[in-house]
């Protein structure tokens, strides 16, 4: 899990990482509504993704020294061995960037964006397949049990799509399942009986681009 307010950190961090990969937007404004609860797990989440996704927290930095000679970032949460801090001026910024790139617009609550990387392309991030699930609104309506049941799940179910990738790509070339990937982490963490197919037709819940 890392600490971004930009698409070239994002970037830059993938090509270090060379691989392909889900990887999670989680937009997470400490003021939201439960958010004191979820930052609770973010250190949890950090050690617990590994190498199977990459999960990236927007408006978060952990870096001290620009964090404490600027007056829009407050601290919030330990991860790891570092301090992190959130600014609302970042996170605005990086929503309006990704509001113009992509047909999404931001809930006002907790939400994450599923997508995967692309290393062997020009662009590292893949937004041709990618799905959105607004995290406050599935906890009102019971969709999802929890946010830490739904980011173990999304945890699971990614390192259950890279072995299925490795396989495949013996037999022939085959991407990463973006809509696998959802569906099966939602699967392990609903709450209501409906199934996931019927749930996923409230677009208030789940927005998603994914071509077949």
């Amino acid at each position: 899990m890392f600490a971004v307010n930009t698409f070239e950190e994002i970037e830059k961090k993938q090509r270090e990482i060379n691989k392909e990969q889900i990887i999670i937007l989680l937009f997470m404004r400490p003021t939201v509504s439960g958010a004191a609860e979820m930052i609770d797990e973010f250190d949890y989440i950090h050690y617990n993704s590994g190498e199977s996704c990459s999960i990236y927290a927007i408006g978060y930095s952990n870096d001290f020294g620009i964090s404490n000679n600027r007056s829009d970032y407050k601290k919030v949460t330990k991860v790891g061995e570092n301090a992190w801090f959130f600014s609302n001026l970042e996170f605005v910024k990086f929503k309006r960037s990704l509001e113009e790139r992509i047909n999404w617009s931001y809930s006002g609550e907790a939400e994450l964006l599923v997508l995967q990387s692309n290393p062997a392309g020009k662009q590292i991030l893949n937004f041709q397949n990618y799905g959105v699930v607004d995290i406050n609104y599935g906890l009102q309506k019971g969709y999802i049990s929890s946010f830490s049941r739904l980011m173990e799940a999304l945890v699971r179910s990614s390192q259950e799509e890279i072995m299925a990738l490795d396989v495949m790509k013996k037999v022939f070339r085959k991407r990463l399942s973006i809509r696998q990937t959802v569906f099966r982490a939602l699967e392990d963490c609903k709450r209501v009986p409906a199934s996931i197919t019927e749930i996923l037709k409230d677009r208030m819940f789940y927005h998603s681009l994914i071509r077949k």
